[in-house]
C-alpha cells in the first residue's frame, strides 16, 4: 500500500476527510488486480514500525520489504534471501536549513490557466462485518479539468466504490515524507489551481473497492482491491529489525535480482529458427565468451543502459530486455560491461544507450495523488526518451546515432521496455 501524507500539500486527502493509515498491532494481507496484472501486499504493524512486502512486478521487487522504522527516523529496505540491505533517505523538510536549499532559478514565471480538482464523497448509509469490524460503504469520484490556456492541459476522472473501516492512526513520530508532488521553486509556466470538494462522509481504511479512472483520451484503467488476512496477532519484533548478519548494500539496485532473460530469450530464438543451439546461453555481463557464433550472424554488445533523470528501475534487467529484442533471425545480442568485453565476445558493434528521461507525465501524478486519497495505485502515463548509439567495433564508426521516445506505458519498467523496444527494431535494420 502506498504511504499516506498527512501534509495538507496533498488536498484531496483533506478533501476525502483524512485517511487513516495502519494501526498499532496488524497484520494486513491485500490483493490488488490491475489490468489483467495481479499483485498482493501484506503489512505488518507493531507500535512506531511497520513491515511492507510485495509480490514484485514483472518478475522484480517480490524478495525486498521496506521497514519504516519511524523511532529510528528512517527506512530500509532488505532483501532477505540475499541478506542485503539499503538504508533509504529520509526526508524532513522542516529540519533543513534555509541555506541548504536550492536558491532560486530566477526563471520568468508565465502565468498560465485554471486546473480545477474536484471531489465528492457519499455514504450510502450500508454496513457490514469484516474481519470482525464494521465496514461502512462508501462511493468517491473525483476529476481534474482544465481551461484552455492551461500549462498543464488534460482530463481525468475517477470514480470509487469501496468498503472501509475505522484503524488507529500508525504511531510515527518521524518526520513527514518527502512531497513528491510539491512544485518547489516556481519557474516556467504556472497554473491557478482550484479545489472542490462536495458530499460527505467518513473514509477509512479500504477493505474491500473497485476504482475506474478514465484519461479522457478514450482509455479506462480499473483496479480491485480485496483483503485476504486481517490479524490482530502479536508480532514478532524480528520482523522489523535488521537481522545482524546482514550486510550494507552499495545501492538499492543491489537488492533486485536479475532474471537471466538473455538466456532464455536466445534459447527461443533458437527454437524459432533452428539455428541457434545455446550460443547465448552462458554470456552475462562482464563475462561473455564468442562461442557458437556462425559465419554470417551479426553479434552486437549490449551495454547496461544509464538513467539521467528518472524513476527507480533496475538497468541490469533493462539490458537484458534490450538483448532479447536484439536476438532475432541472423542477429544475436549478448550484455557486455565495456568496449574491451564486447571485443573479446566477438561482437560486430557495441551499442550505447541512455535514458536522459523516464518521468511521469503530469496527469501521472495527479493519478497517483488520487491513488493515496484511495489507498489504491493508479495508472499515469510516463514520458521515456532515451539516445542511443551503435558503432562499429571494425572501425569504431558511428552506423547509427538516434532518440526514440514513448508517452503510452502506465508503469515504470513497462515504459523503458517500450522504448528500448523501438531502438532496438531500428538498430537492427542498421546492424544489417
Amino acid at each position: 500500500m502506498k504511504r499516506i501524507f498527512s501534509s495538507l500539500c496533498i488536498v484531496t486527502v483533506v478533501a476525502l476527510g483524512g485517511i487513516v493509515v495502519f494501526g498499532q498491532n496488524y497484520k494486513i494481507k491485500q490483493a490488488t488486480a490491475m489490468q489483467g496484472m495481479d499483485m498482493s501486499s501484506t503489512v505488518y504493524v507493531k507500535g512506531s514500525r511497520k513491515r511492507t512486502e510485495q509480490s514484485g512486478m514483472m518478475g522484480m521487487g517480490g524478495d525486498v520489504a521496506t521497514l519504516e522504522q519511524c523511532d529510528l527516523n528512517r527506512t530500509v529496505q532488505v532483501n532477505d534471501k540475499k541478506k542485503i540491505y539499503y538504508l533509504m533517505e529520509t526526508h524532513d523538510s522542516a529540519a533543513t536549513p534555509t541555506a541548504t536549499r536550492p536558491a532560486p532559478t530566477g526563471n520568468k514565471v508565465t502565468k498560465g490557466g485554471t486546473v480545477t480538482y474536484t471531489s465528492n464523497i457519499t455514504d450510502t448509509g450500508e454496513r457490514k462485518q469484516m474481519f470482525g469490524l464494521t465496514a461502512r460503504h462508501l462511493k468517491t469520484s473525483m476529476s481534474m479539468t482544465s481551461s484552455a490556456d492551461a500549462c498543464s492541459k488534460g482530463e481525468m476522472s475517477m470514480e470509487t466504490d469501496g468498503w472501509y473501516v475505522d484503524l488507529p492512526a500508525f504511531s510515527c513520530p518521524a518526520p513527514v515524507p518527502h512531497n513528491p508532488y510539491s512544485r518547489g521553486e516556481k519557474s516556467g509556466c504556472q497554473d491557478t489551481v482550484v479545489m472542490k470538494a462536495t458530499g460527505g462522509g467518513k473514509m477509512g481504511f479500504p477493505l474491500e473497492l473497485t476504482q475506474t479512472m478514465h484519461s479522457g483520451q478514450g482509455s479506462d484503467f480499473t483496479t480491485k482491491l480485496t483483503t485476504i488476512e486481517f490479524s490482530k496477532a502479536a508480532l514478532d519484533d524480528a520482523l522489523f529489525n535488521i537481522p545482524a548478519d546482514y550486510k550494507l548494500a552499495n545501492n538499492a539496485q543491489d537488492l533486485y535480482g536479475m532474471p537471466d532473460m538473455s538466456g532464455m530469450m536466445s534459447g527461443q530464438a533458437s527454437s524459432a529458427s533452428g539455428d541457434y543451439g545455446s550460443a547465448n546461453s552462458n554470456v552475462t555481463a562482464g563475462k561473455s565468451s564468442s562461442r557458437g557464433k556462425r559465419p554470417g550472424t551479426v553479434r552486437i554488445g549490449v551495454l547496461m543502459p544509464t538513467v539521467r533523470n528518472g524513476d527507480p528501475v533496475s538497468t541490469p534487467e533493462l539490458q537484458s530486455y534490450l538483448v532479447s529484442q536484439l536476438t532475432q533471425g541472423k542477429t544475436e545480442a549478448v550484455p557486455v560491461s565495456s568496449e574491451a568485453d564486447a571485443r573479446a565476445a566477438g561482437c560486430d558493434y557495441l551499442l550505447s544507450t541512455d535514458f536522459g528521461k523516464l518521468k511521469q507525465s503530469t496527469a501521472g501524478k495527479i493519478g497517483g495523488m488520487f491513488g493515496s486519497a484511495t489507498g489504491v495505485p493508479t495508472a499515469g502515463k510516463y514520458d521515456a526518451q532515451l539516445d542511443y548509439s551503435l558503432v562499429s567495433l571494425a572501425d569504431g564508426k558511428s552506423v547509427v546515432k538516434s532518440k526514440a521516445a514513448n508517452k503510452n506505458e502506465t508503469e515504470v519498467n513497462q515504459a523503458a521496455q517500450a522504448t528500448l523496444a523501438m531502438e532496438a527494431q531500428a538498430v537492427l535494420a542498421a546492424a544489417k
